[in-house]
Order: C-alpha cells, then structure tokens, then sequence
C-alpha cells in the first residue's frame, strides 16, 4: 500500500548530512524519504552476479560512484520497487521503502536466490525528527517530476517510463535484466504516452487518484505543488498555450 501521500512539515524522520542528488545520506545509511526507511544487504560471493542479473542498473557503476538508483521490476518490465544502492564489504545495501513493502523486496529477491552464494537481511534505519527538511526536499522532487516509491507509482502496473525512471535508473548497456524487454522497446521506439509531471494548483491540490478530467491522474503532492499521471499531448498543448486550464499551472 501507498503511504501517505501529502507531505507534513515537522513531522518526518530523516538521517544524513550531506546531498547526493537531493538525497540525504549518511555512510553507511542513508534516507530518501520518510517511507524509503528500510535497508536490505544482499551480501555473499555471487552478490555481483546476482543483482547484476535482475536489477536495473549497472552495479560496476558503482566502482567509480557512491550510490546508483535502480529498479525491480516484474518480468513484463512493471515497476515493483526502486531503491538507492551502495557498495559494502562483502555485498550491497538498498535504501528502500520501509514496513511491508521492504518485505515485499525481500521476498521478491530470495526468489531469485536458488543456489546463489547470497544472503539477504533487512532492517529499519534509525531515525530522527527531519522537520523542514523533508518539506523542502518533497517540494523539490516534485518541481523535477520525480516519484517517491508507491506514492506515485502503481505497483505491477506503472512502466518506468510513466514515473520517469527510465534513464536514471536503467542501464541499456550492461545486458539482460528481469523485464528489459518491455523497458528498451519502451525507450528505443519512444512508445511512453504519459508521465508524471509537476505542477503548481492555484488551490489545494485533489486527493490522491483523483482523475483530473482532460489531463490525467493525481499522485502526490506537498503543499499546492503536485504530481500528474498526464498525457504527453496535453502536457505539450499546455506548455504551448493551445489548452489551458484553471486548476494548475505545468512547473
């Protein structure tokens, strides 16, 4: 199940003290939201070859960088979960959704795992007060248009591309993952015709799933700022001036 979707100041756990990306983190934790809580290691002699295997990303990324983004995704390329990964003694640890939907991950891994030389563990990271911090960060992804986790994607049914992670969390050259089929006909035929885009409402945005009639479906928001599910056509006739619309302005 989602979390909830409207962000409140003062209220949401953080840890980290410095950014990446617009991520708080802290070695060896780091935090990206309040529902991307959880830490799952995935360590043994066949972690490489293991994850290298089934998710998104490139982990030899990872010999000259800090942290990738990357994604499972169900065998028909849907989004199932996306996560921040960092290289650790002996393995990896994701930073991912928290509760039911780090066990989720969990579970989805170990089915994997057949006669693989891995181990995989999970646990909550320690948290304290953020206060505004989780306010402002909200509000920033959301003026870039990117998801957090199950606030803004459907789960089994949204493609990468519909939550605009299909460049920054896919690698198109490392070869074959679980659902890169769907994913690179997707990116190399430009077949997307919708995706998330923030904006601005001239009033509290509508709840969670609400249809916004000619433009598409809400996701989240923080504030009057917000996420829509849109067309691509409609999203093009309004940054053209061709339709317009009371509601909301395109960020």
């Amino acid at each position: 199940q989602a979390t909830e979707n409207r962000c409140v100041a003062g209220s949401i756990p953080a840890l980290g003290t410095i950014f990446l990306m617009g991520v708080l983190l802290m070695s060896p934790l780091f935090i990206i939201s309040p529902n991307f809580n959880g830490l799952v290691y995935i360590r043994g002699s066949d972690a490489f070859s293991f994850l290298q295997n089934i998710i998104t990303n490139d982990l030899s990324l990872l010999n000259t960088q800090d942290i990738i983004h990357s994604c499972l995704l169900t065998p028909q390329g849907k989004y199932l979960h996306d996560f921040y990964v960092r290289k650790i003694d002996n393995g990896y640890v994701f930073a991912c959704e928290g509760g039911k939907r780090k066990d989720d991950l969990v579970t989805r891994l170990s089915t994997y795992k057949l006669r693989a030389d891995v181990t995989i563990t999970a646990t909550l990271a320690m948290s304290e007060d953020w206060g505004e911090g989780f306010h402002d960060w909200d509000k920033d992804r959301i003026r870039k248009s990117m998801p957090d986790g199950s606030r803004d994607a459907e789960i089994g049914v949204s493609t990468l591309a519909e939550i605009n992670l299909d460049i920054e969390t896919v690698s198109y050259t490392k070869g074959c993952y679980v659902g890169q089929e769907l994913v690179a006909r997707m990116h190399n035929r430009n077949l997307g015709k919708k995706h998330l885009v923030g904006v601005e409402f001239f009033d509290m945005p509508p709840a969670h799933g609400t249809e916004i009639e000619g433009f598409g479906v809400m996701r989240s928001s923080c504030e009057n700022l917000g996420l829509i599910l849109m067309n691509r056509e409609a999203e093009s006739s309004l940054k053209q001036g061709d339709l317009k619309t009371p509601l909301f302005r395109i960020l």
